[in-house]
């Protein structure tokens, strides 16, 4: 495996540093957790699709099972946004793996297909108990902007409380840091026109007016650390517990999926402070890009944020 060098030599990548990057991704562990695991498995695909043929043979033999354990896991996966996401997988699967490889996960997602559905007619709603809306607004604290978003249409109840203005505050600050006045355009002066805000619209106005958060949200850099991030551990009562940011506020930067597709490769370094995604440069390349790299059939709506 080659790596680019500052001088512009090439020099050779051990396996065992994509092997370690491929452990500091995360990815078999996202898997385990119920709301990463559709990230996981686009991200896998995209691994599979853009990386798999390029990489070592034993890390190869590591996503393969990686691969499998994500299928493996489906029966007990309960949303469509899940489902969905193991289709995308499996059709990574038929396009990127060996003949041998390929037959033997394909069939280990029809049988998890089939344990799906003989699972999903054994459990019935039961219906959703009801919360008072204060003790909704402090679990929903431990949840990432995603997730707050979904919630907001499972009933009247949990959309009130995933509407709560201090929610917003909190996940502005934590993503995008102090609010500017004067940058944002808030007609208001001083202290009223932070008490005033309506802290939902501000952070929708501000996600959809940067590119890299609107194009992708399930990766980030920590600033301080460098270190990789899923997005859904970034939430107001579970914050990244850095080791450099000692009394600084968390400072996050969205990793693009090709991004993360090149660092496994070796071709980028995304602990670097030099390299970072910028927000208004080079944007017709990187939508160029994600085009290329999700030139797949969708199955489910696209990720962007409809708050």
């Amino acid at each position: 495996m080659m790596r680019k060098r500052d001088g512009g030599e090439r020099e050779m990548s051990s396996p065992s540093a994509s092997e370690r990057r491929y452990s500091e991704l995360g990815v078999a562990e996202a898997l385990r957790r119920q709301y990463d695991y559709p990230k996981a498995c686009e991200e896998l695909s995209l691994v599979l699709r853009k990386a798999y043929s390029k990489l070592p043979k034993p890390l190869q033999s590591r996503i393969f099972q990686d691969t499998l354990f994500a299928f493996r896991r489906l029966p007990e996966v309960q949303t469509s946004q899940g489902m969905s996401s193991a289709n995308v997988l499996v059709q990574a699967v038929e396009v990127s793996l060996p003949k041998q490889k390929k037959s033997v996960a394909v069939s280990e997602f029809k049988n998890a297909m089939v344990a799906h559905k003989r699972r999903g007619k054994t459990h019935q709603d039961e219906g959703t108990m009801q919360v008072p809306q204060d003790v909704l607004v402090h679990i929903f604290r431990f949840l990432d902007v995603q997730a707050l978003v979904v919630v907001s249409s499972v009933c009247w109840a949990w959309n009130s409380a995933s509407c709560d203005n201090t929610l917003w505050r909190s996940q502005y600050s934590l993503l995008f840091g102090d609010y500017d006045i004067k940058t944002e355009g808030h007609t208001v002066e001083g202290k009223d026109a932070i008490t005033s805000l309506d802290w939902k619209v501000a952070f929708k106005r501000k996600y959809t007016g940067t590119l890299t958060w609107r194009l992708t949200s399930h990766r980030a850099k920590c600033e301080h650390c460098k270190s990789l991030l899923w997005t859904s551990h970034i939430t107001c009562g579970r914050a990244h517990n850095c080791p450099e940011m000692k009394d600084q506020k968390l400072k996050v930067k969205s990793v693009l999926p090709y991004k993360i597709v090149e660092y496994l490769l070796g071709d980028t370094d995304l602990t670097s402070s030099s390299d970072s995604d910028s927000d208004s440069d080079g944007s017709s390349l990187v939508e160029q890009q994600l085009r290329r790299l999700w030139a797949y059939p969708r199955l489910i709506s696209t990720r962007n944020l409809a708050i």
